[in-house]
């Protein structure tokens, strides 16, 4: 029976990802319409979000569980998380198209597989066609440029660029930008 109950979540899974791309198309103008078959499928590969959340087109997340997004996360076009390991995003995370989040990697000696945790601070956003690998911390107001490949961890409040990324300077906001008392 459990075999069954697994093949037809599979199943459902994918009707899921066909039709978050269908609905895309179909309810452009409607942006709380167009999420809901996004939302379901979040539901059935368990991930953890808060109450507002933006799913592009063409989101892939690997295993069931093992993410977690937070308030305000917004995941572009063709995003692919690999969540081998516990994933942590944190509030107002928004990224461009492209996004891959793997936690998994492999040992270069004997070429097994192997997981390693990813957190993501808060107001973090991601340029295009960024990679975040597996063990790698992001801290809370960084900005990540384009094409950057994230090896090792980047330190709170900068802006990392380049492949592997390093930080190129660092970033100041004002923090009455983010005060989301008048925010819905």
């Amino acid at each position: 029976m459990s075999a069954l109950l697994k093949h037809f979540h599979r199943l459902l899974v994918t009707c899921c990802v066909i039709g978050a791309w269908l609905e895309f198309f179909l309810w452009a103008d409607n942006h709380r319409q167009r999420q809901f078959i996004r939302r379901l499928y979040l539901r059935l590969k368990r991930v953890r979000h808060g109450r507002h959340v933006y799913c592009g087109p063409l989101v892939m997340i690997r295993s069931n569980g093992n993410l977690t997004l937070g308030e305000r996360c917004a995941l572009g076009y063709d995003t692919r998380i690999w969540n081998y390991a516990p994933i942590s995003i944190g509030d107002d995370f928004m990224a461009a198209a492209g996004l891959t989040i793997n936690a998994g990697s492999h040992d270069v000696t004997t070429m097994r597989g192997q997981a390693a945790p990813v957190r993501i601070g808060h107001r973090v956003w991601c340029g295009l066609n960024v990679s975040i690998l597996a063990g790698v911390t992001v801290g809370d107001d960084v900005v990540i440029a384009a094409g950057a490949v994230v090896t090792r961890d980047i330190p709170s409040g900068s802006v990392a660029a380049g492949i592997p990324a390093r930080v190129v300077r660092a970033l100041e906001r004002d923090p009455a930008l983010f005060d989301r008392s008048d925010w819905c």
